[in-house]
C-alpha cells in the first residue's frame, strides 16, 4: 500500500492571497512555515517558482538545500528587487503590480524511508485588486 507523504507545512498563506493595490502591495509575504517529514523522510530540497494562471510554464526563483541557510536567488530574480526568499520558507514580494498575478509554489523534493525520490508541492495564488 502506498501511503500519502508526510511532508506537511504547519503554517501556510492564505490561498489565494488577496492584494490590493496600494494598499498591501509593496511588500507581499507568502510563508510555508515548520515544514517537515515523517520519521524516515529527508527533506533534499526547497524551490519556489511561479507560473501564470493557465498556462504550463514555470519559472524557478530560488532554491536550497535542506542544509543550507540561505536560498539561492535564480537569474533573472538575482538584483533583489522583485524577491526574496528567506531561510524559514518565506518568500517576499516587493512593489506587485496589477499585472502580476502569479500562482507561487513551494515546492519540496525529499526522499522517503524507502529510498524514494519524491516532491510535495503547496501552491498559493496571488490575486491583484484595484
Amino acid at each position: 500500500m502506498i501511503s500519502e507523504s508526510a511532508i506537511v507545512c504547519q503554517v501556510k498563506p492564505d490561498d489565494p492571497k488577496i492584494v490590493v493595490l496600494g494598499v498591501n502591495s509593496n511588500v507581499v509575504s507568502l510563508n510555508w512555515e515548520s515544514c517537515g517529514g515523517n520519521a524516515g523522510e529527508r527533506i533534499i530540497l526547497f524551490s519556489f517558482k511561479r507560473q501564470r494562471p493557465g498556462t504550463v510554464v514555470t519559472e524557478q526563483i530560488a532554491s536550497r538545500s535542506a542544509t543550507e541557510g540561505g536560498f539561492t536567488m535564480i537569474a533573472p530574480f538575482q538584483d533583489g528587487q522583485k524577491y526574496d526568499a528567506l531561510a524559514h520558507q518565506k518568500l517576499r514580494i516587493f512593489n506587485v503590480q496589477r499585472n502580476e498575478e502569479y500562482v507561487y509554489t513551494l515546492e519540496i523534493t525529499y526522499q522517503t524511508g524507502g529510498g524514494l525520490f519524491l516532491e510535495e508541492i503547496f501552491r498559493v495564488t496571488v490575486d491583484v485588486k484595484g
